[in-house]
């Protein structure tokens, strides 16, 4: 094999590599940069941050009882399933809330939709304080049979959320920098990355037969 056709092999396995998640836990650093609206004075996300020094970062909240601020840095554990390494909350509510992200990843914010899918995610994992803060007979929190409502995706994330929910889904916990909250950056879709690698692979290949062709002429 020529020297250039084993360095293209190696950049192929180099891009493999570099977007497939750990399974391990990873410090990053964070800050964060912005938001979009609010319902009721809180901040709904996707938010953006600056991630590792990857600005504009889209990440999301799961974590209603702690706070963030604007230019805040801090550091956290990055971890992804199946093990989850020092996550704030139970781990069995990741499968959902993973569910619940990946939808408002796609609807954005500023919307009703974006809000109940938010708060949904935020009871899933601290019921108690959510429903302190919205009141226990709110319409937005009890209406189960419209997208703007928060029971509504809390009873969709637990009929439709599957293990593969989570095959995109890195968990950010603070581990220093205060008691920032925690939360969900999204990586590239497995399958993506290897078709695009796949791709590569024919090309350079294709390249290569052309040029042995070539030779043999």
């Amino acid at each position: 094999m020529k020297t250039v056709s084993k360095v293209s092999l190696l950049a192929v396995f180099a891009l493999l590599l570099a977007f497939v998640p750990s399974a391990s836990a990873d410090t990053i650093e964070l800050t964060g940069v912005g938001n979009n609206g609010s319902y009721d004075g809180i901040y709904v996300g996707p938010y953006l941050a600056t991630v590792d020094g990857v600005q504009n970062t889209p990440v999301i909240c799961d974590d209603f009882s702690h706070e963030s601020s604007l230019w805040q840095p801090w550091s956290a554990n990055l971890s992804t399933a199946p093990t989850f390494a020092n996550v704030r909350f139970a781990t069995g509510n990741y499968e959902d809330v993973a569910y619940l992200a990946n939808l408002l990843f796609g609807v954005g914010g500023n919307n009703a939709e974006a809000d109940a899918l938010q708060f949904a995610i935020w009871y899933i994992n601290d019921p108690k304080d959510v429903t302190n803060f919205l009141g226990a007979s709110n319409p937005f929190l009890t209406d189960s049979t419209d997208i703007d409502g928060v029971m509504y995706w809390v009873d969709q994330a637990e009929t439709y959320a599957t293990p593969a929910s989570l095959s995109n889904i890195e968990i950010l916990t603070p581990c220093s920098g205060g008691d920032p909250q925690e939360f969900i950056v999204r990586t590239p879709e497995p399958s993506t990355v290897l078709l695009l690698a796949l791709g590569l692979c024919g090309l350079f290949l294709l390249k290569r037969r052309k040029n042995l062709l070539s030779t043999a002429l």
